[in-house]
């Protein structure tokens, strides 16, 4: 401890003398006091001030420095040893100053609010990789089934326009070119071309995955699936070919029997081969609805496993984010760390909104004091002046 020690008989002699002490002072002020009462008297008898009263105001106020000089010399040493005494108390009370960092408690405090800062900053981390590792994982599961759902769409795209003109070359038979549709359709190919499958391209834009895991992903999912696409294709086309083909033979009979009749009856032929034509589009409108359907199932199968994919995902990611280490006790803060000039700007706008606009004048003035007093002196010194209807200037006139 680096405080000076009051000495006990300093102590004792000083206080002895204050009540003798207060004593002068209080005779003082009373004889300043009345001599300046006698004083007001006579310039309010007068009717003012003239020069011969204000040479004793001006004498009477000399007298009172020294009055007030006497008095500050007399009452000094008790209120020194009264700094003093404050002093000796306050030093020791800092040595044990949670607040102060060159104390023991105050170190122990920094490091606990270091710990605890510490401990709070892990946890955020912790969060922000579970939630990094949660938006991964859903990115995963919705690029797989992106890509799932892009590749059926690819392939049946591909299905659909050649189901389309097989459909039409059927429905382009007539009596005179019977023969070659109708080979054009047994001789159908039930392929799916590998160089379609080759042409299908990712277009899945990610945020969370790196290109390995994309093609991991994209690799797993394109396995097999040719193989896969090229038995579906020959099974599905070949139910379809094979359809057409079954009814070729009833469809050489009708166009025999409509040509025999447009020989006799075109107009009963034209009959004929418009309702011909009406049932197989009915026919052709069943067979797109059921494909449509089909199409749908596998698509809403495909959605559901991605749905199950991102759920999993989420259960694993909910249950690592509820692995957490135990919370820290502290109340967090926020302080302000000013980057530019420009931010003391900003920061008193946001004060002036919300506070200083609905203050008085006094507690403006008093907050401002700094501000008005650097105006002043650029006026006083400098002669430069705020130019407006919120702003006055006032002279303060000071007799030497």
């Amino acid at each position: 401890m680096s405080t000076e020690l009051i000495k006990v008989e300093e102590f004792s002699s000083i206080m002895k003398t204050a009540p003798g002490m207060l004593q002068r002072n209080q005779q003082s002020v009373e004889g300043a006091n009345n001599a300046g009462q006698t004083l007001l008297d006579t310039i309010e008898a007068n009717g003012g001030m003239n020069d011969a009263l204000d040479a004793q105001v001006a004498s009477y106020l000399n007298k009172i420095k020294v009055t007030k000089d006497n008095m500050e010399a007399r009452r000094k040493p008790l209120t020194q040893l009264f700094d003093q005494m404050r002093k000796v108390f306050t030093s020791l009370e800092s040595e044990v100053d949670t607040k102060n960092m060159a104390t023991i408690p105050g170190r122990l405090v920094d490091m606990r609010n270091k710990y605890a800062a510490q401990k709070i900053a892990e946890e955020k981390k912790r969060q922000a990789e579970a939630l990094r590792m949660q938006n991964f994982n859903n990115e995963k599961a919705s690029y797989k089934s992106s890509l799932e759902l892009a590749l059926s769409h690819h392939y049946n795209d591909f299905f659909n326009n050649k189901s389309a003109l097989i459909s039409q070359v059927w429905s382009n038979i007539n009596f005179a070119n019977f023969a070659e549709k109708a080979k054009m359709i047994q001789e159908w190919p039930l392929i799916y071309p590998q160089e379609h499958f080759n042409m299908f391209r990712d277009t899945f834009c990610s945020i969370y995955l790196d290109p390995e895991t994309k093609a991991a992903i994209k690799a797993e999912v394109m396995r097999g699936k040719y193989d896969s696409f090229a038995k579906q294709y020959r099974f599905d086309m070949e139910d379809l070919r094979q359809s057409y083909i079954d009814r070729l033979p009833s469809l050489q009979k009708e166009l025999e029997e409509t040509e025999r009749i447009r020989r006799v009856n075109a107009e009963e032929a034209k009959r004929i081969e418009a309702e011909r034509k009406q049932k197989e589009l009915e026919e052709q409108t069943k067979r797109d609805l059921e494909a449509r359907q089909q199409q749908e199932r596998a698509k809403a199968e495909a959605e559901a496993s991605a749905q199950a994919s991102q759920m999993n995902s989420l259960f694993d990611s909910a249950a690592a984010a509820t692995i957490a280490p135990t919370p820290v006790k502290a109340k967090i803060t926020e302080k302000i760390q000013v980057l530019h000039p420009a931010g003391i700007i900003e920061i008193y706008q946001m004060w002036w909104i919300n506070e200083g606009q609905n203050l008085p004048i006094d507690e403006l003035e008093k907050i401002h004091k700094k501000m008005i007093t650097f105006c002043e002196k650029k006026a006083n010194k400098d002669d430069e002046r705020i130019k407006s209807q919120y702003v006055q200037y006032i002279e303060d006139v000071k007799a030497k």
